[in-house]
């Protein structure tokens, strides 16, 4: 693998590695999210109602891939709407690691920070697995890992789940790579189910996934890989198939919402600041940016994109290391050639590029000038930008006629040998993809670009162009790309440094590794992580309704128009697993806008109508969650409907009312 040669290591050899780089890993996500991972069970960072969506979502799947796996995605939120998991993010790919800890402690916080914290091991863990399966040395692995898991734009999004839980990611590849490399059907087969168990985990990732797998068979593709689709086919078999069809079930919930609700994804607020690319809340990029008269890109960041500049140097080492070799290329003359013939070979080669070039501009002048003479003018833009205008054929008829004169011109230098030229400039292309086809630095390079590209704004943004497509729609905010970007930038940082050993004894190599390891921790480190005291705390009336006969259908009052009411709602359904008419998801449907609109004035004959309509059966009042005053008002109206509503149960304070559904229309 470039200087530094492809390593070959016995299979107990490489189980080591990994067990190595495993405890790494583990030891540096206890140091670097610190004070989280010492009060895992009692605190959170600092959040939103997502943090409380999220946690919902976990014990939801765990409820109900033991109790209802079939129907998991009729949750029990936004009663009567159907398939309302599929609202956001399912996360059932993380219940497995969520749900021993939800058996074995009831604690629901301690299971997202087990989630989030262990994504963290496995980001390093997976990269560190690709980058091996690249030809890289461990200690350039374990770097690798430790950029992935730790860097800025990754790292810092443990706080949301869907978007921490990338790992599986570096895991595909990996697969991916090993069957491309060696063609082993078992490799395309684990390829499939890594694709399948990311997509169950994080619908981000799974589009990040997506993009890397068909990026890089497109690549090999491209540069000469045999297309096979048949032997293809039977790799996958039916155990590949099996392994895709839990993907293909998740797929057809969120196709069906996407259609009931109308949700087309906008380009209304996709381009991050440009302040974001430079911003990253470690200590180090911090204390950096204070020296910067008037900066104020912390302030002005609309997210912590930066990876940090180890990276980037070591990813550039990579780079010049890739420019500065010619694979197929001879880099000495052979015996007896003298600078004059090399000279020569150089002017001859100067020539006929330049006669190429007039060719190729007499072909494309002809093209656009019978195009803009059949259709009219041409005018393509990205974005804003305008790339190319013609208003006329004129322009393109004179480029024709400079092409034909200067390649006439040429003929005394370069032959009118066109067959020939490009059957020996084809040679030297398909000699040149022969070389590049299994080189990581070419890909990963590519795949980087491509990333941070999807990333920024205009004009250079692509995400314009597809936001459109499959799978992108699913993508709110595009700067999340930056994660792959992240990936593909440590891979090329563990190449460069990989480069840097070759050059070192091997004595010294190790010290290098630390050394760089000890740089990129503290390049990544903010500490202690900002955290907050937190517990799920659900009222002793809510655990009552789960010795009910059931089903049942539940509201909550009030409701103040916040997010944060309906998140704790969905919070209190967990103690019977019942319908309820709350819920804060990425998607609201009308009804519950003009319903939670309408309860805010409750009770009244147009809300409790409304919610007998619904089928509601019981309402649970929490008198201690209204402002100062609005308790007493709420109670007295409450005495004027006694005839819709019976007083049920009352414990600390709160107060469970059953709705008659005799006075519907009352």
């Amino acid at each position: 693998m470039g200087e530094g040669g492809t390593h070959r290591v016995s299979p107990g050899a490489r189980v080591d590695g990994k067990a190595r780089a495993a405890a790494v890993y583990v030891a540096l996500t206890l140091l670097l999210a610190y004070p989280l991972t010492l009060h895992p069970a009692t605190s959170t960072l600092p959040g939103d109602p997502d943090t409380e969506m999220v946690i919902w979502a976990l014990a939801w799947d765990t409820h109900a891939l033991v109790s209802r796996p079939l129907s998991i995605f009729d949750a029990n939120i936004y009663h009567p709407q159907q398939k309302t998991l599929a609202y956001s993010e399912n996360l059932i790919g993380s219940a497995p690691f969520a749900a021993p800890v939800l058996w074995l402690t009831g604690n629901p916080v301690l299971a997202l920070n087990v989630v989030a914290l262990l994504s963290v091991v496995l980001c390093g863990l997976g990269a560190y697995m690709l980058a091996r399966r690249l030809g890289l040395g461990p200690a350039a692995a374990v770097l690798c890992g430790l950029i992935f898991a730790f860097s800025p734009p990754r790292f810092f999004r443990i706080g949301q789940l869907h978007l921490t839980t990338v790992q599986w990611v570096p895991f595909g590849l990996a697969s991916l790579h090993a069957y491309l490399d060696g063609g082993r059907a078992r490799d395309l087969r684990l390829a499939a189910a890594f694709f399948t168990l990311q997509a169950l985990t994080s619908g981000h990732g799974a589009v990040f996934l997506a993009v890397s797998m068909l990026g890089l068979i497109g690549y090999r593709v491209l540069l000469g890989e045999p297309v096979a689709l048949t032997r293809r086919l039977r790799d996958v078999g039916l155990a590949g198939a099996l392994m895709l069809a839990p993907m293909l079930l998740v797929v057809l919930p969120y196709r069906l919402v996407q259609v009931e609700m109308g949700l087309r994804r906008s380009l209304v607020n996709w381009a991050p600041t440009p302040e974001s690319f430079l911003a990253s809340p470690a200590r180090l990029q911090v204390f950096l940016l204070s020296f910067v008269p008037g900066a104020r890109i912390i302030e002005e960041a609309s997210a912590f994109l930066f990876p940090g500049y180890v990276p980037i140097l070591l990813a550039g080492v990579a780079l010049v290391g890739w420019v500065r070799r010619e694979p197929g290329v001879p880099s000495h003359r052979g015996p007896g050639s003298s600078a004059r013939t090399s000279t020569a070979v150089r002017g001859g080669t100067t020539w006929a590029r330049v006669a190429a070039l007039a060719e190729i501009a007499v072909v494309v002048g002809l093209a656009v000038a019978v195009f803009v003479a059949a259709t009219g003018p041409v005018r393509l833009k990205l974005g804003d930008t305008l790339l190319l205008s013609v208003r006329n054929a004129h322009r393109a008829w004179l480029v024709v006629a400079v092409a034909t004169a200067l390649r006439a011109a040429l003929l005394w230098r370069v032959a009118f040998e066109i067959l020939p030229r490009w059957r020996r400039a084809g040679a030297r292309v398909r000699r040149w993809a022969a070389a590049r086809r299994q080189d990581p630095v070419t890909f990963y390079g590519l795949l980087t670009l491509v990333a941070v590209l999807l990333s920024v704004g205009p004009p250079l943004g692509l995400w314009p162009l597809v936001y459109w497509l499959p799978g992108f729609s699913f993508i709110r905010v595009p700067s999340r790309f930056m994660i792959l970007a992240v990936l593909g930038l440590a891979v090329l940082a563990g190449i460069g440094f990989e480069r840097l050993a070759a050059r070192v004894a091997p004595a010294r190599r190790l010290g290098l590794a630390t050394l760089a390891g000890a740089l990129l921790v503290a390049e990544f480190a903010t500490i202690p992580l900002p955290t907050v005291p937190y517990r799920v705390e659900i009222p002793a009336v809510d655990r009552w309704l789960d010795g009910l006969p059931k089903p049942f259908v539940v509201a909550e009052l009030p409701v103040d128009g916040s997010e944060r009411i309906q998140s704790t709602y969905m919070l209190h359904s967990m103690a019977h697993w019942q319908k309820t008419v709350h819920g804060h998801s990425g998607i609201r449907p009308p009804l519950h806008v003009e319903l939670y609109d309408q309860l805010r004035s409750f009770p009244d004959q147009t809300s409790l109508a409304s919610l007998q309509r619904l089928g509601v059966d019981y309402l649970v009042i929490h008198p201690g969650l209204y402002r100062p005053g609005e308790w007493g008002a709420v109670r007295e109206r409450l005495n004027e409907f006694e005839a819709w509503l019976t007083l049920e149960h009352e414990e600390n304070g709160d107060r469970v009312y059953r709705l008659r559904p005799m006075m519907m229309g009352g």
